[in-house]
């Protein structure tokens, strides 16, 4: 026997239930008063005659009371047999079902009919299977689950209105934290039968390696309910999609050319070929490429090239064309391209006779033409001691090359530089004090650097070449081991390439915890290139020197690149408008307040109304909770827009599933799991056992009340009938008295 309600709650109320008219009895008992008198004694010995029969009545009444409480109790506790000897006492079945549909992206694959509306069907027919009344639960499933009606009462038109508007979600199966959702609907189920039924379209990267939590959760469903896992059967299991999608490099500025890069995944079981993707930028379609045989199981990068006319965010979107899955066939992603950037190049050595200054060749990077791409790029020379008079709000990116010393007041206005979204890129150099640096630089008040400074090193080798001569032994470009854009910049350098860049001289550092090493130097562990993020703002320390005092680095192939491609990555900052769904995002909007309103448009929404927020660094951003993949994008009254991307975890593109036999070995538990192809009405009808006895024992206490009731004034009205003797008269008045009481 099962109860439906808590046993320790109704149990107490069902003791101190019964307590009371037991209570009553006893304190009436002991509350009487004795009076000696003369006639009392005359009274005492009549009242001895009848005293064994009046306790006897007195007793069975009381038990009654009792029993009636008892089994009010004992009913509100709901108590269910699964027994078939239950409906002879009267039991009735009540069943109270969750009915979980996997609504999961995978769900839309299919070339004849989706799997999602294959698991409405099954839903539908689960359904049918309920009576009017019965409590049933229904609820989607993706990253959390979606309760569409909660222990509702059945209605068949409400569930089926419901079951033809929900639709699959743009997120991939969460099992885990699912199924821990899905048991608290079980266990608010008052029923005397439970169900549990999970359809899905067995996935396999979902149900193949169930994590320790994930067959806790279903072994707790089953515990607590009937737990049935339906596959919906499946059609095909063929699936190309976009696995990323994102900028590579080149110049986000008016006419400059840009790479970006798609990777495309064959998810199915055989070859795939003679697909195409198409690039896409603010809504026009610029270019479609083939994309060629990709084998079963494998990817393919495709590269494409675009350049934009006009400055401000752009939105550039990949497309697949139509297969059986339609939504992870496009990603995208946001880039900001710049009409026009201000550089500071601020240098501690000027130039003296046949050598040049220390910025001469990253200045000769900059300005690689004076048309074209470099025209959006005004750089302008300062020597370090004219740093107090430069006002850095007039610069997108300040660069310093072996510039001696900071001041304490520029320290602090390169630091809310920075920290409003400025790139600051520092070189290294025989004047940099390094004390001065680590002091202004990476103290409690001011913190840039991406590490403190320690030395001065030079390599060590046994080359005597004169110390003018380029190729003595000295330290090249180390293994990439980042994903840095400017590592894969340098990674797109062959090796043989990348070992003609000599460096002799570095200055040691030790990174912060919260700093990235993008490049390091061959056969040490010294880094060579690092990264901070300060803010809305970036930091690159280069450890060596913008000029050929240290190495030949400055006239290498890759400084001009690196340089370049630092500009585009400080100022536009590709990928950091581009978010995951689900993810918390934002677009930030310098030259507002908070509490401005602006427009924000959604993919599938109307626009709306909402207040920008104050964030960390001072400048407002709107906040963007997305719930579908594409663009956000944000309006101010009288500025440009500013775009979001929001992109469909790609994990869940992989639609091959389990067989229903499969799946059961695989839990360990073939019983939980339905074939496509039984009958599950069949299935369903023989499993259900267990009956509700909470009505009869309510009919029955209600029946004993009577009775009670009954005895209760027989008894009384026998006791004071009509009588010549005054002494017995008044001994039954006593009683009755007592009785009623």
């Amino acid at each position: 026997m099962t109860f439906l309600n808590s046993l320790p709650l109704w149990g107490g109320l069902a003791a101190a239930g019964i307590a009371v008219p037991i209570i009553i009895h006893l304190l009436h008992q002991r509350h009487r008063r004795r009076t000696d008198w003369a006639a009392m004694e005359l009274l005492r010995r009549a009242l001895v005659i009848r005293s064994g029969q009046v306790r006897l009545e007195d007793l069975l009444i009381l038990l009654l009371r009792c029993l009636v409480l008892a089994l009010v109790a004992f009913a509100m506790l709901r108590p269910s047999l699964r027994n078939e000897n239950a409906q002879i006492l009267g039991g009735e079945q009540r069943v109270g079902m969750v009915v979980a549909i996997d609504a999961s992206y995978s769900m839309a694959h299919g070339k004849h009919s989706k799997r999602f509306d294959r698991a409405l069907e099954k839903a539908s027919e689960i359904l049918k299977s309920a009576n009017v009344g019965d409590p049933v639960s229904l609820v989607l499933l993706g990253d959390k689950t979606r309760t569409l009606l909660r222990g509702s009462s059945y209605d068949e038109h409400r569930f089926r209105e419901v079951l033809e508007n929900a639709k699959t979600l743009p997120e991939g199966l969460n099992l885990e934290r699912c199924l821990v959702e899905t048991l608290g609907l079980v266990t608010e189920l008052k029923a005397s039968i439970r169900e549990c039924y999970l359809i899905t379209d067995a996935q396999a990267v979902d149900w193949e390696n169930l994590s320790a939590d994930a067959r806790s959760g279903l072994e707790s469903i089953a515990d607590d309910a009937s737990l049935f896992i339906t596959p919906v059967g499946v059609d095909g299991e063929e699936n190309l999609s976009v696995m990323s999608f994102e900028y590579v490099s080149g110049s986000l500025v008016p006419s400059g050319t840009v790479r970006f890069a798609a990777e495309v995944r064959n998810h199915g079981r055989q070859l795939s070929e003679g697909g195409t993707a198409t690039l896409e930028v603010d809504g026009q379609d610029v270019t479609r490429q083939s994309i060629g045989s990709i084998k079963e199981g494998e990817s393919r990068m495709i590269s494409f090239y675009a350049s934009f006319d006009k400055g401000g965010d752009s939105k550039v979107r990949v497309i697949l064309g139509p297969d059986s899955l339609s939504l992870d066939n496009e990603r995208q992603t946001v880039v900001h391209v710049r009409e026009k950037i201000r550089i500071l190049c601020a240098h501690g050595e000027p130039a003296s006779g046949d050598r040049p200054s220390e910025v001469f060749y990253l200045v000769r990077a900059l300005e690689l033409k004076k048309s074209g791409e470099s025209a959006t790029l005004d750089v302008v020379r300062a020597d370090w001691q004219d740093l107090d008079a430069e006002d850095f709000k007039e610069y997108d990116v300040i660069f310093l090359a072996n510039v001696p010393t900071i001041a304490v007041d520029v320290a602090k206005r390169l630091k809310d530089f920075v920290g409003k979204g400025g790139g600051l890129a520092i070189y290294a150099g025989e004047k940099l004090d390094a004390e001065s640096y680590n002091a202004q630089l990476h103290g409690g008040d001011v913190n840039l650097l991406p590490g403190e400074i320690v030395d001065m090193v030079s390599f060590e080798g046994d080359d005597t070449r004169s110390e003018n001569d380029e190729t003595k032994a000295s330290w090249t470009i180390g293994p990439i081991q980042s994903d840095h854009v400017l590592a894969s910049l340098a990674e797109s350098i062959p090796e043989e390439g990348r070992s003609a860049a000599k460096i002799r001289k570095v200055i040691q550092v030790k990174p912060d915890e919260d700093s990235d090493t993008i490049l390091r130097l061959s056969r040490s562990d010294l880094p060579l290139l690092l990264e901070k993020q300060v803010g809305e703002g970036t930091v690159l320390l280069v450890t060596t020197t913008a000029d050929r005092d240290w190495g030949n680095l400055s006239v290498h192939p890759f400084f001009p690149m690196m340089v370049q491609q630092s500009i585009t990555h400080f100022t536009s900052r590709p990928g950091e408008r581009t978010v995951a769904l689900g993810a918390p995002g934002k677009i930030t909007l310098a030259g507002l307040q908070a509490n401005h309103q602006v427009t924000l448009s959604e993919p599938d929404g109307e626009p709306l109304a909402v207040n920008l927020l104050k964030g960390s660094s001072g400048i407002p951003y709107c906040a963007i909770d997305s719930d579908a993949p594409g663009f956000y994008e944000v309006e101010p009254v009288g500025l440009p827009s500013s775009a979001l991307a929001v992109n469909i975890n790609a994990g869940e593109a992989d639609v091959k599933v389990f067989s229903s036999d499969s799946l059961g070995t695989a839990l360990g538990k073939p019983e939980w799991v339905i074939s496509p192809q039984a009958d599950l009405a069949k299935i369903i009808s023989q499993s259900r056992e267990g009956f509700d006895l909470s009505r009869t024992l309510l009919i029955l206490a209600l029946l004993i009340f009577l009775l009670q009731g009954f005895l209760a004034k027989m008894y009384t009205n026998r006791m004071t009938g009509e009588t010549g003797d005054v002494t017995e008269s008044l001994r039954k008045q006593t009683v009755a008295a007592a009785r009623r009481t």
